[in-house]
C-alpha cells in the first residue's frame, strides 16, 4: 500500500540548442514514498527505481535527446537547483539481483553495509551511462538521470526541483554514416518524434530526407521456398505494400561480408538506404537464414554470460557493425576493457523471422497471416487473454502482477504506458491465485485449452517456459487437434507475447513457439524469448515486464496517428522506448534489459496489422469484406462457392494446397450487392485439405475446403 500522496511529477519544455550543445530543463516538485520492510523508496513520476547491487534504489529519469546532424553525444552534465530535503529519516531499499523469470529468486538479499554507513552525499555521479544511439539517421543521446541526494548515515533524502541536463557533442564519423539512413518514411517519422524529448530538432535533419519509398517489405529465403510466399505477397500487394524477394543464394554471392549473417544484413543496409524497406520477413529457420549468436553479461550471483543468444535486432539496428572489435562478442557493451563503439540499440526497421523448415509449414504460416488479416471470425477481436503463473515464494511473485499493467494507462514503476482499454474489451483472465496461508489455485491444462478454443485475440502470459515447456504446454500438445477450434473459421487464429524464458530458442529445433507458429491451426504470430527472460527481485518491474508494456502501448496509444499497429513495428517501437534505461546505473554492465533487446524476437510476419478491435485498424478499406461460403463442404468431387460483395468489382479466386502452391485461378465480375455461385470440380485433384481465396483490389476471404473420397 503506498502511503503519503501520489503525486505528479512533470517537467518543464526548456530546451535550448546550440554549437556543441543541447540543453533540456526538467522539474520536479512531488513525489511518492512506499515502505519495504524495513526499508523505504522514493519516486516521482516517469522516474525508474535502479542502483548498483546493494546500493540503495534511487529514481531515475530517462533521457532522449536528438542531436544536430552528424554529432555525438561527448559528454553529460546536471545542474540541480531549488533543493528540498524530504521530511523524515529513510534508509532506502537496496538494489536487488536481476533473475531470470524461470530462475526464480535467489533467496539472497544484498546489501553493502559500507555504503550505508557513509556520511556524505550519495550517489557520486547523477547521471548514468550516456550513448550515442542513431534512429533512422537521427542522432540520439541516450542516457538516465536522479534528482536525488541521499545522505546513508543520517538517512536524510533531498531532490533538486530542477534540473538542466547539458548533453556536450562533437561531430562524429559513425553519425556523418547515419545520415546515410535518413528515411521520408511516415512511419519512421513518427516513431522518431514519439521517441524524441526534443521533437523540434527534426527540422535540422528535414532537408536530408527526401528519397521515395519504392517498396516496404522485403522476404529473404532460400530459393527452394521463394514460390511458397506468392500468397502474401499478393495479399499485400492488394493492400498497397509492395513486396521483393531476395534469395540467400543470390545474397552470398553477391553481397560483401565475413559470413552469410553480415551478407544478409548489408543486403538489408543497403535496400533500406536505397528503398527506404520498412518491413523484413527472414523466411526460413536458422538452417535457411542464420541467426547472429549475440553476447550480454548478467551480474546476478554468480553472473550469466551468453555469447549465442538469438537476436535477429542485428537485423534491424542498422548502425555499425555490432562487433567493432572483432572479439567475436557481438553486441557487447562499451565496458573500461571494450572502450569501442557497441550494438545499435535503436532499430531501424521491423524483422521477424518466420521460422518454417518444409513448404508444408511455410504455406501453414502464409494462409494463417493472410486469413488472420484478410478474413477474421468477426465479433471475436476485442479478446485478450491474460495468463498467470504463481512464480516464487518468500515474498510470494504472480505473474498476474505484471500482466495487470497491461489493463489500462499505467504510470507505476516510474514510466508511463497506455494499456489495452477494459471498457471496450472483453478480457479474460486465468490467473494462479492464493485462496488461503498455504493454499495455491493452479489452473490446469484443461482449463488453459476451454478458453483458448472458445475464442481469444491476443494471449498474454507471464510464467514459466523452457524451449519445449509453455504455459504449462508441452511440445507433445502442439497439434492441431489440441487447438482443433482455432482454425481460422471456427475461431481466428491467436497471437501471443510471453515473459516466459527459452521457448522462442529457434536456434533449437524445434522450440515449442516454432511449433506453435507452424502447425495449421492457433497462433499466427507472436513474441519469445530465445533465451532467459528477466525480471527485477522484489518489484513489479523487470526488463522482459517493460518490454511487454511499451508494445502494447505502441499498439492501444489512443491517438491514432501515433498508434502502431504492425506486429513487427510495436515491437521495434518497444525496444526503442525501452533503449535509455539501458544506460541506467545497475543495469548497464549487468546488461538484463540489454539481454532482453537481443533475445526478446518476433516469430511469424513483421508486417502483420494487429486487430486490437472488432473493426480494421490501419487498414483502409473501400468496401465492405468479401462474405464467403462453400457447400458442401467436405466434398467428394464437386463444390459451391458462394460469395458476395458490396461493389461491383473483379475476384480473383485461387486454390492452393497446404505447401502453398496455387492449383488453379479464375477471374469472375461481381455485380454487387448479390450472392455470385461458382461451381468446382474437385475431381481430378487427389483427397485433402485445401484453401480457397478470393481477392478484390481491396479486400480478401479465405476458406478452407476439404477433399474426401
Amino acid at each position: 500500500m503506498k502511503k503519503n500522496v501520489l503525486l505528479i511529477f512533470c517537467f518543464a519544455l526548456a530546451v535550448s540548442t546550440f554549437a556543441g550543445n543541447i540543453e533540456k530543463v526538467f522539474t520536479f516538485s512531488k513525489y511518492t514514498i512506499e515502505p519495504k520492510s524495513s526499508y523505504q523508496s522514493v519516486t516521482f513520476d516517469n522516474t525508474l527505481l535502479s542502483g548498483l547491487i546493494g546500493e540503495p534504489m534511487l529514481p531515475y529519469h530517462q533521457i532522449a535527446l536528438m542531436l544536430p546532424p552528424g554529432e555525438i553525444a561527448q559528454s553529460i552534465e546536471v545542474t540541480g537547483e531549488n533543493l528540498v530535503t524530504i521530511p523524515g529519516d529513510f534508509i532506502l531499499f537496496p538494489q536487488q539481483n536481476m533473475r531470470p523469470v524461470s530462475q526464480g529468486i535467489d533467496g539472497t538479499f544484498q546489501k553493502k553495509e559500507t555504503i550505508y554507513l557513509q556520511n556524505k552525499n550519495y550517489p557520486s555521479t547523477q547521471t548514468g551511462h550516456l550513448m550515442t544511439s542513431f534512429l533512422n539517421g537521427y542522432s540520439f543521446a541516450l542516457s538516465t538521470f536522479t534528482p536525488v541526494i541521499y545522505n546513508p548515515a543520517q538517512k536524510k533524502v533531498s531532490y533538486y526541483q530542477k534540473i538542466t541536463v547539458h548533453i556536450h557533442t562533437i561531430p562524429g564519423s559513425d553519425a556523418q554514416l547515419a545520415l546515410k539512413n535518413l528515411t521520408s518514411s511516415e512511419n519512421a517519422m513518427k516513431r522518431v518524434r514519439l521517441f524524441a524529448q526534443n521533437p523540434e530538432m527534426i527540422q535540422e535533419y528535414s532537408a536530408k530526407s527526401s528519397r521515395k519509398t519504392d517498396y516496404q517489405l522485403l522476404i529473404i529465403t532460400p530459393s527452394q521456398f521463394q514460390s511458397g510466399f506468392q500468397d502474401l505477397i499478393g495479399f499485400y500487394t492488394n493492400k498497397g505494400m509492395i513486396t521483393q524477394v531476395a534469395t540467400t543464394e543470390t545474397i552470398d554471392a553477391t553481397m560483401a561480408g565475413q559470413d552469410l549473417q553480415e551478407k544478409i544484413r548489408n543486403y538489408i543496409i543497403q535496400e533500406y538506404q536505397a528503398n527506404n524497406i520498412e518491413h523484413v520477413i527472414l523466411g526460413g529457420d536458422v538452417e535457411g537464414v542464420p541467426c547472429r549468436g549475440l553476447y550480454c553479461y548478467v551480474e546476478s550471483g554468480t553472473g550469466y554470460e551468453d555469447n549465442t543468444i538469438p537476436g535477429d535486432i542485428y537485423y534491424s539496428g542498422l548502425d555499425g557493425n555490432w562487433n567493432p572489435n572483432q572479439n567475436n562478442k557481438w553486441g557487447e557493451a562499451i565496458t573500461p576493457t571494450n572502450p569501442v563503439d557497441e550494438a545499435d540499440l535503436l532499430p531501424e526497421i521491423s524483422v521477424g523471422r518466420m521460422s518454417f523448415s518444409t513448404a508444408e509449414e511455410l504455406g501453414h504460416m502464409v494462409h494463417k497471416s493472410v486469413s488472420y488479416q484478410g478474413n477474421p471470425v468477426a465479433g471475436e477481436l476485442d479478446r485478450p487473454f491474460f495468463v498467470g503463473e504463481y512464480l516464487y515464494s518468500d515474498p510470494m511473485t504472480w505473474g498476474q502482477d505484471y500482466l495487470e499493467l497491461l489493463i489500462n494507462d499505467h504510470n507505476d514503476n516510474g514510466y508511463f504506458t497506455h494499456g489495452i482499454p477494459s471498457a471496450e474489451n472483453d478480457i479474460t483472465r486465468l490467473y494462479d491465485t492464493l485462496i488461503s496461508p498455504g493454499n495455491i489455485y493452479s489452473w490446469s491444462l484443461g482449463n488453459l485449452l476451454e478458453e483458448i478454443n472458445a475464442g481469444k485475440s491476443f494471449i498474454h502470459h507471464c510464467g514459466h517456459s523452457n524451449w519445449d515447456y509453455m504455459m504449462r504446454l508441452s511440445n507433445v500438445n502442439i497439434t492441431n487437434e489440441t487447438f482443433s477450434q482455432v482454425d481460422g473459421i471456427t475461431h481466428n487464429y491467436q497471437l501471443m507475447y510471453t515473459h516466459g524464458c527459452i521457448c522462442g530458442a529457434f536456434d533449437n529445433s524445434d522450440c515449442i513457439a516454432e511449433l506453435s507458429t507452424t502447425i495449421s491451426n492457433w497462433l499466427v504470430a507472436g513474441v519469445f524469448n530465445s533465451r532467459y527472460g528477466w525480471f527485477d527481485q522484489g518489484t513489479t518491474e523487470g526488463p522482459s515486464g517493460h518490454l511487454h508494456r511499451e508494445f502494447i502501448s505502441a499498439l492501444y496509444n489512443p491517438n491514432a496517428d501515433s498508434a502502431i499497429t504492425e506486429l513487427g513495428a510495436a515491437h521495434t517501437m518497444s525496444k526503442i522506448k525501452t533503449a535509455p534505461w539501458i544506460g541506467l546505473p545497475g543495469e548497464f554492465e549487468p546488461g538484463a534489459q540489454r539481454w532482453c533487446h537481443f533475445d526478446c524476437n518476433v516469430l511469424g510476419d513483421p508486417a502483420l496489422t494487429i486487430w486490437t478491435k472488432n473493426s480494421p485498424v490501419g487498414i483502409s478499406k473501400n468496401s465492405l469484406p468479401i462474405s464467403c461460403s462453400i457447400s458442401p463442404n467436405p466434398c467428394i468431387d464437386k463444390t459451391t462457392i458462394t460469395f458476395w460483395t458490396s461493389q461491383e468489382t473483379d475476384i480473383k479466386l485461387s486454390l492452393f494446397n497446404l505447401q502453398g502452391q496455387t492449383i488453379s485461378t479464375r477471374l469472375i465480375h461481381s455485380q454487387g450487392n448479390q450472392k455470385n455461385n461458382v461451381n468446382y470440380d474437385f475431381t481430378s485433384i487427389p483427397a485433402g485439405l485445401y484453401y480457397f481465396r478470393l481477392d478484390s483490389k481491396t479486400d480478401s476471404a479465405t476458406k478452407k475446403i476439404i477433399v474426401i473420397r
